[in-house]
């Protein structure tokens, strides 16, 4: 069982992480990402939320990585969706740095989803929900079924699953017409999805700290179909 972590670590942790990203979050921002991180700690000694176990590399790995999203997108207000959201990355530290976004977390594994869930409340966050869906099953429900989702999103977020051109084709019908798509993956992945068609791509940027991750953004080009 993992020793215990204290709250002074985890602050800790943050503080440093937000400094080396030059954010500058308000003290009530510090302990949401603080209360995700303590209640990570906690369920992943009973369910896998995370391969890491290292509170060091969980800053820098899951909190890091996602809050240096906001470093490279100006997108501060619309709809967030965060498809295969797992632990809440890169979705929930993303809407605690830009509060006047509205979220959406898509996880299918019903586990995941209640962690998600309890996150949210200790978070104390509002203008979050938390769908148990699939990307494909969420857009083949009933607007009813799936309220949030009936808004086009400013920002389509994905860490965790592999983008292959049906998955690309999927993400396009969420995107808002000047939306973004930003794709967490390795060097030679986002050389193939950058000459994929459907979307005009940025260069990839690398992600501090990492030897092949970076965050590949693009935006619709219909110009440039799948």
């Amino acid at each position: 069982m993992q020793e215990a972590i204290s709250d002074d670590l985890i602050r800790t942790l943050l503080d440093q992480a937000v400094t080396r990203l030059g954010l500058n979050l308000l003290p009530q921002q510090l302990q949401q990402l603080a209360a995700h991180f303590s209640l990570l700690l906690r369920w992943n000694q009973k369910i896998n939320l995370t391969s890491l176990r290292r509170p060091q590399e969980i800053a820098s790995r899951h909190f890091e990585e996602s809050l240096f999203l906001t470093k490279i997108t100006d997108i501060e207000s619309g709809l967030l969706v965060d498809v295969g959201s797992g632990a809440g990355f890169p979705g929930l530290p993303i809407k605690v740095a830009r509060p006047g976004l509205r979220a959406i977390l898509l996880e299918p594994n019903q586990k995941k989803t209640a962690f998600l869930k309890e996150a949210v409340r200790a978070c104390k966050l509002t203008g979050v929900d938390v769908l148990a869906l699939r990307l494909e099953e969420a857009l083949s429900a009933p607007a009813d079924q799936v309220m949030p989702l009936t808004h086009k999103a400013n920002l389509v977020t994905v860490r965790a699953v592999a983008p292959t051109l049906e998955f690309l084709s999927c993400l396009k019908q969420l995107l808002h017409p000047q939306g973004q798509l930003a794709l967490f993956l390795g060097e030679q992945d986002a050389l193939s999805i950058a000459a994929t068609s459907g979307f005009s791509w940025n260069a990839p940027v690398k992600i501090p700290n990492s030897e092949r991750r970076v965050i590949l953004v693009g935006k619709l080009d219909e110009k440039r179909e799948l």
